[in-house]
């Protein structure tokens, strides 16, 4: 395995041989949704040639494994200790979204949100998937950039049942369908690389069976209730209400529309998956979250698995040239 560890301190550019300048593992997260990928190592302040590591918070840092570009970011957090180990964890661009702004308006695509937030902030833009659907009016305030944004990609998905990834590709921010996003892999119970997993479904953390969407009107001085149901889930699991408020600025057949959408997407039984895996060389470097990825498992349940996720979280962790993966997936129909 060909760990590459690059540090750029300003114009000085330093290669840093993971096996033998980082302590312990090096490990790299990143999920689905409304989280920067985050990069973190131990590195020996004191390195055999009788040198010291020089390097600050700022600078950029770059991973490729087995010449796949995996991570680029920069370094937001030093722990020094007394054995002169520095403990360093970066992030890439999409920690930038952390930022809070107000951001008002109308008739923009979410595609065009996040490029306009990105030129704005100093963003590198790379590949971003025309999102299409216009929305009229959106007023954030004191909101962070992450949730602009995907406020803008949720009324995306909810008037077009079309879900978006955003995510940073080696240091440019990308966004893509997820059904883009699937890779050519294959997970299976079979499989020598498979360490552990554990199967859950649920109807406890994101499943409702009646939504319900309040608008205060200014004219009327009321509240304008908008209800759809689904009596069939119901009679099985209980009555299971998602309660939100929308927009004055939606008119009563767009917010049914709204209700009716978010309905057809949170009635369901969610299924979830975690499973833990070792890299074989076939392109596993490739997983992070927001991939979609194939599995079949035989032995599980009564009819077993064989479909694809969506991997909701993905940590790889490099140590003693081994490479694990653990994996936090979803269902890909009911993502």
């Amino acid at each position: 395995m060909d760990i590459e560890l690059y540090i750029n301190n300003g114009n000085i550019s330093t290669k840093f041989e993971a096996s033998a300048l980082c302590e312990g593992e090096i490990t790299l997260t990143s999920q689905r949704s409304g989280s920067p990928a985050s990069l973190n190592f131990n590195i020996a302040r004191d390195i055999p040639q009788g040198d010291k590591i020089n390097f600050a918070e700022g600078n950029n840092v770059s991973l490729i494994v087995n010449g796949y570009k995996m991570f680029s970011g920069y370094v937001f957090t030093k722990n020094r200790s007394k054995d002169h180990i520095i403990k360093v964890t970066a992030y890439d661009q999409l920690r930038y979204l952390n930022n809070k702004d107000t951001y008002v308006y109308s008739n923009l695509k979410a595609s065009d949100v996040l490029k306009n937030i990105a030129s704005s902030f100093k963003l590198k833009i790379g590949d971003i998937e025309d999102t299409k659907y216009v929305i009229d009016s959106r007023s954030e305030d004191n909101q962070p950039l992450f949730d602009i944004i995907l406020n803008a990609l949720d009324l995306t998905l909810i008037n077009t049942g079309k879900m978006f990834v955003l995510y940073d590709d080696f240091g440019s921010l990308a966004l893509k369908s997820l059904e883009n996003m699937k890779l050519p892999l294959m997970l299976m119970s079979e499989d020598i690389s498979l360490i552990d997993f554990n199967c859950k479904t649920d109807i406890d953390s994101d499943t409702y069976n009646r939504v319900k969407l309040y608008r205060d009107n200014e004219e009327t001085k009321k509240r304008d209730v908008y209800q759809v149901d689904d009596s069939l889930s119901q009679a099985m699991w209980g009555i299971l209400q998602y309660y939100e408020s929308v927009p004055d600025c939606y008119n009563s057949a767009q917010i049914i529309m709204l209700a009716e959408k978010i309905l057809e997407i949170k009635n369901r039984i969610k299924q979830s998956l975690s499973i833990e895996c070792t890299a074989v060389g076939i392109g596993e470097e490739q997983i992070r979250g927001g991939s979609g990825i194939m599995v079949k498992i035989d032995d599980i349940g009564e009819s077993g698995i064989n479909n694809w996720f969506a991997v909701e979280k993905c940590t790889h962790s490099f140590k003693n040239n081994e490479h694990t993966i653990k994996l936090d997936l979803t269902d890909w129909k009911v993502v």
